[in-house]
C-alpha cells in the first residue's frame, strides 16, 4: 500500500544507522531519492551505532541503557548541526523516550506515525512482522490490540528468526524467505481476517526494496521517511 506524497522541508537530517547492514542505507536511499525528484540538495549525517551493544540492550529490554546509548549518538549528530535525528530501525524505539531524554534536540519518533498511517490506509486489522518484541508489543503500543491478528508462538519464533537471519546477513529478495512471509501472509490474509501485514522493520522494507511484497502491506520505514521529509 502506497503513501501519499509528501511535501518536503528541507532541514538538515541526521540519521543513526548500523542497526542492521541495511538499514541506515536504506533510509538515505530513499531520502536520497526524494529529495532528488524534488531537486533539492540534500543535506544529511550518518552516525553508525554499535548493533550488537544495541541488540543487547533491546533483549533485555534496558531502555534506560539504550536511550543513554542512542542519546549520546544524537547529540553528536545535533553537535554537528542537523536539525532531526532519526533512528533507522523500529526496535530501538523500545526506548524512545529515553532516547529523546538524553537528547539535546528533537528525535523524529516512527512510533507517532503508524496510527495515522493505518488510518489512511483503510485499515482496521492487521498482522505485524517484525522481531519478536515488535510483534509482541504491538509495535511499543502504537497498534490498537484490537486491531492485531495475532500470529501463534512457533509463527512468532519463525517470523523472529527469519527476520534476524535478512538482517544479519542483509539479505533482498531471497527465495526461502519471500516464500515463507508469502504463505503466512496469504494464510493471516485470506483465512484469519488481517486486511495487510505491517512490515515493521527496516530490514524488512529493505528486503522488498526492488520487488514488493504480492500481498497487501503497510511499510513502517516509508512512515518514519515520510516523516522526517516533512520534519515532525
Amino acid at each position: 500500500m502506497e503513501n501519499t506524497p509528501v511535501t518536503i522541508n528541507p532541514a538538515k537530517i541526521g540519521l543513526i544507522g548500523g542497526l542492521a547492514i541495511r538499514a541506515g542505507i536504506f533510509y538515505y536511499d530513499q531520502i536520497l531519492k526524494r529529495y532528488t525528484d524534488a531537486k533539492l540538495p540534500l543535506d544529511l549525517t550518518l552516525r553508525h551505532a554499535d548493533v550488537s551493544t544495541v541488540l543487547a540492550y533491546v533483549g533485555s529490554a534496558n531502555r534506560v541503557g539504550l536511550g543513554t546509548y542512542l542519546g549520546s549518538l544524537a547529540n553528536e549528530l545535533f553537535d554537528a548541526g542537523v536539525d532531526t535525528v532519526s533512528v533507522t530501525a523500529v526496535a530501538p524505539h523500545l526506548a524512545i523516550d529515553d532516547i529523546k531524554k538524553a537528547s539535546k534536540g528533537p528525535i523524529i519518533n516512527v512510533l507517532e506515525s503508524i496510527a495515522g498511517g493505518l488510518k489512511s490506509a483503510g485499515l482496521e486489522r492487521v498482522a505485524i512482522f517484525g522481531n519478536r518484541a515488535v510483534i509482541a508489543s504491538d509495535i511499543f503500543g502504537s497498534v490498537s490490540e484490537r486491531m492485531v491478528v495475532r500470529l501463534d508462538p512457533k509463527e512468532v519464533s519463525a517470523v523472529h528468526d527469519t527476520y534476524n537471519d535478512i538482517a544479519l546477513y542483509g539479505k533482498r529478495g531471497t527465495e526461502a524467505e519471500v516464500e515463507y512471509f508469502r504463505n503466512l501472509a496469504n494464510d493471516l490474509i485470506t483465512k484469519r481476517g488481517a486486511q495487510a501485514i505491517v512490515l515493521a522493520g527496516t530490514d524488512l522494507s529493505s528486503f522488498y526494496a526492488e520487488k514488493i511484497p504480492d500481498f497487501p502491506f503497510l511499510d513502517v520505514a516509508q512512515l518514519h521517511i515520510d516523516q522526517i521529509l516533512k520534519g515532525i
